[in-house]
């Protein structure tokens, strides 16, 4: 295909335009046709194909001959502000534009820009106005208000708003942005080895804005900002993704760590890998000969360096894992130990097979229930152990509860994550289960490593108020009002979680009990938390008069913030629940660390009890093992040896039985 070239290719061209693209053939030819459609014919165009695994490169193959197209190819994907960056330093045009491979140019798009750059030297940034979404359009991803205040409306966090398209704040798409070039040697575009975040964008936009360079919009509506699933924003921002997900999408490997950091209004869980995860490195070593080869199917929930207690006793783990994984659901690939991904392509059975696993251990989650349907009745002939952490009942809200028996009925082996998890399942299946087949093994237990004895004085020690502590959703914490009264501080963790509850956080700070906090890392949890009194877990009714079959979700939970709590030391807070049947209420009574209160009132007293607070404290800290991974760990080879052992038991009965030559083969 050739072009032809309304005037001479300059040797500076008026306009470079960056095209930044991965996975996203889909959209190639559209974007590049609407750049070969601008009224302004002296460009260039910029491609670096960022380690596309899809048919990009055969689509752009009709487009290089043309003079006025670069094009470069990553071996492997960098991440859009190194793509971006690249191009920068490949560019020869007086201005530069972003084309992203998804969005899309309309005709006078460029010439307005440069036009109104021309006439205006005072201006460094002009933009266009931008079509997005599905009806939505404007001079700015966030309105008209934005125009002319861009630096205010940049600087200052948006409202957290639930169902927020854009949590970052961002005001403008690349893709209706032109710009002059005299910063290049100051503001870069952020990579990945810095920071993986949402608001990489709007991070940009306010780094020129801080060199004090002014930006203009040009009206009307020059471009559009094309909304789809797997736009940058979203694999990083939006709950249904996060870490896990981006790391799947760009193939980012084991070997590199990420500083993850979504926007404070996003619902996605902000990690810093390298914090929580560097110390894991020394445990890529060979599993030992008599190790057993693991294939986790699925997702490891929360806590997944737990895992490492496995590959420390000499056992081999591979992953096959869930390929839209929730923000908080750990899959690989992970930047520590050594699970060996397999990729869930049209090949993995065969990969598996490759592999040979002497049992698949599928896990954790509703999330999961798809997978490990498809990879059991894929009937691969391997022991096959289901570990089910989540609710039943979210099972049969989304459609999933006939996979959900199946595996609980069919499975080798089964584990569930609380004694009442697995008494509520032989009720409805109407059958006691094999003992001999079940194992109970809470799925998010945390790792021995962060059970270190950094403790702290008690903030109430030192002014004789009561402080506690809720990691995580502060479900039943209300009414302010209530909690004020009885003199109880909460100390809040988790921007991701204080911004889903923006109302709360604010009456709670009018309050005055209300304290926020950013998350904690494990490493920090002992020396950070055991300073607080006691920890919130949920607080409900339950009304299941010891009877779990008219038990819900909450009465079989074992939260994951119970394995926090149980690293620092912490007393647990929660509902009196005593007349019913309530998995993490008989848990705490066992080890006699809980606070049970009927009124909040009540919970004051009790946590102004020195001496008994005292006692829960040594009780809990005393109880630690218990909640570590590690301390089960043999426990759950164990089993999963004797399930391997009673398949192969049966596998060679089955074969007897249909071997002519047998005796058993002609009773």
């Amino acid at each position: 295909m050739t072009f032809p070239l309304p005037h001479p290719l300059s040797a500076t061209p008026r306009v470079s335009v960056l095209m930044p693209t991965f996975k996203q053939a889909q959209f190639l030819r559209r974007a590049i046709e609407s750049l070969y459609a601008q009224t302004l014919h002296d460009w260039e165009l910029i491609v670096v194909n960022d380690g596309s695994p899809d048919e990009t490169e055969d689509l752009l193959t009709p487009y290089r001959p043309d003079p006025r197209v670069q094009y470069v190819r990553f071996p492997r994907n960098r991440g859009l502000g190194a793509a971006l960056n690249f191009a920068v330093r490949q560019a020869r045009g007086r201005y530069l534009a972003y084309l992203p491979s998804d969005d899309v140019y309309y005709p006078e798009h460029l010439a307005k820009l440069a036009d109104f750059l021309d006439r205006h030297p005072e201006t460094y940034l002009a933009y266009g106005g931008v079509r997005w979404a599905y009806g939505k359009y404007g001079p700015t991803l966030r309105g008209e208000e934005a125009v002319g205040r861009e630096q205010a409306a940049l600087t200052i966090p948006p409202d957290a708003r639930r169902g927020e398209r854009l949590p970052s704040g961002n005001l403008l798409a690349p893709v209706q942005v032109m710009h002059r070039r005299d910063l290049e040697g100051e503001v870069y575009w952020a990579e990945r080895s810095e920071v993986v975040s949402d608001s990489l964008e709007a991070d940009f936009w306010r780094a020129l804005l801080a060199r004090g360079v002014s930006f203009s919009h040009a009206p009307g509506i020059s471009c559009e900002w094309v909304d789809h699933p797997e736009q940058r924003h979203k694999l990083i921002g939006h709950h249904l993704n996060g870490l896990y997900r981006y790391r799947q999408h760009y193939g980012v490997d084991g070997g590199e760590y990420l500083n993850f950091r979504p926007s404070p209004n996003s619902r996605a869980i902000r990690v810093d890998e390298r914090a929580r995860y560097a110390r894991f490195t020394w445990a890529r070593d060979l599993p030992s000969p008599d190790g057993l080869k693991i294939l986790l199917v699925g997702s490891l929930g929360f806590n997944p360096e737990r895992m490492i207690a496995l590959e420390e006793r000499g056992h081999k783990l591979y992953g096959l894992w869930n390929p839209a994984p929730e923000t908080w659901q750990a899959t690989g690939p992970f930047p520590f130990g050594n699970i060996t991904d397999i990729p869930l392509d049209d090949r993995w059975q065969e990969r598996v097979r490759a592999v040979k696993p002497d049992v698949i251990y599928a896990l954790l989650n509703w999330q999961d229930m798809r997978l490990i349907s498809r990879v059991q009745q894929a009937d691969l002939g391997i022991p096959f152990v289901f570990h089910f952490k989540e609710g039943p009942f979210i099972c049969q809200e989304h459609g999933l509860w006939n996979e959900l028996l199946h595996a609980v009925e069919h499975s080798d082996g089964r584990i569930f994550g609380s004694p009442e998890n697995r008494a509520w399942f032989e009720l409805a299946l109407h059958r006691r289960l094999d003992s001999q087949t079940c194992f109970v093994l809470d799925g998010d237990l945390a790792s021995r490593t962060w059970m270190s004895g950094d403790w702290v004085p008690k903030l109430s020690h030192q002014d004789g108020q009561i402080h506690t502590v809720c990691a995580g959703r502060p479900l039943g914490l209300v009414p302010w009002s209530d909690l004020a009264a009885a003199g109880i501080h909460v100390h809040f963790y988790g921007e991701h979680f204080g911004d889903w509850f923006p109302n709360w956080s604010r009456e709670g700070q009018e309050s005055g009990f209300l304290h926020l906090h950013s998350t904690v890392e494990p490493a920090d949890w002992v020396r950070e938390l055991s300073r607080y009194d006691a920890g919130w877990l949920q607080l409900f009714d339950s009304y299941n008069e010891g009877d779990l079959r008219k038990a819900h979700w909450d009465d079989l939970n074992l939260p994951a913030r119970m394995g926090t709590y149980a690293v620092a030391g912490l007393p647990l807070i929660m509902k009196d629940n005593r007349s019913s049947t309530v998995a993490m209420q008989t848990l705490a009574q066992e080890h006699d660390i809980g606070l049970f209160f009927r009124t909040f009132a009540d919970l004051g007293d009790q946590l102004r009890d020195r001496v008994r607070l005292d006692q829960l404290t040594e009780n809990a800290r005393a109880a630690r093992p218990h909640f570590a991974f590690d301390t089960h760990a043999d426990g759950l080879i164990e089993f999963l040896r004797s399930v391997i052992a009673q398949h192969g038991q049966r596998t060679t009965l089955q074969e007897r039985r249909t071997d002519p030559g047998s005796r058993s083969s002609l009773t």
